[in-house]
């Protein structure tokens, strides 16, 4: 399959996520595929779904091209973006994040998506003073020594 062919494909169902669309975003996945995100390893499309549908209720995103976009070779394919999400309940956020696919033919295989879960929810909790402080806690600890 050519790169332009698994770039249109990355698209497609980029699109069919963010219009929240299960069984469209479904249907660009093999059987036994493997989505791997910061909420966990779903294996499988029954375990992909459960994903979906909870991810759907959840809010809406939206997919910016970023730094380098989709780069791909062979059947495999990187794609880099700014991650806009406006929850059901909680302000918007906004955080960088990268996926990786691993394509078996036409489908998708392998989804890795990595984003950073903490800046999402710092962004999140701020009309809550003290889920903020518990976060800004947290951040401040980990950071303690980079100012």
């Amino acid at each position: 399959m050519s790169e332009e062919k698994i770039g249109s494909i990355i698209r497609d169902f980029v699109g069919a996520f963010e219009k929240r669309d299960v069984e469209k975003t479904l249907s660009f996945l093999t059987e036994d595929a493997v989505w791997v995100a910061p909420e966990g390893t779903f294996k499988g499309k029954e375990e992909v779904k459960r994903l979906l549908a909870w991810a759907a209720q959840a809010g809406r995103v939206h997919h910016r091209d970023a730094g380098i976009g989709i780069v791909v070779k062979g059947n495999k394919a990187v794609y880099e973006y700014i991650l806009e999400g406006s929850p059901t309940r909680g302000p918007k956020y906004e955080t960088r994040g990268i996926c990786i696919y691993e394509f078996s033919g036409e489908k998708i295989q392998h989804h890795r998506a990595l984003y950073d879960r903490l800046s999402v929810v710092d962004q999140v909790v701020a009309g809550s003073w003290f889920a903020k402080r518990v976060v800004g806690s947290i951040i401040g600890r980990y950071e303690k020594g980079l100012r």
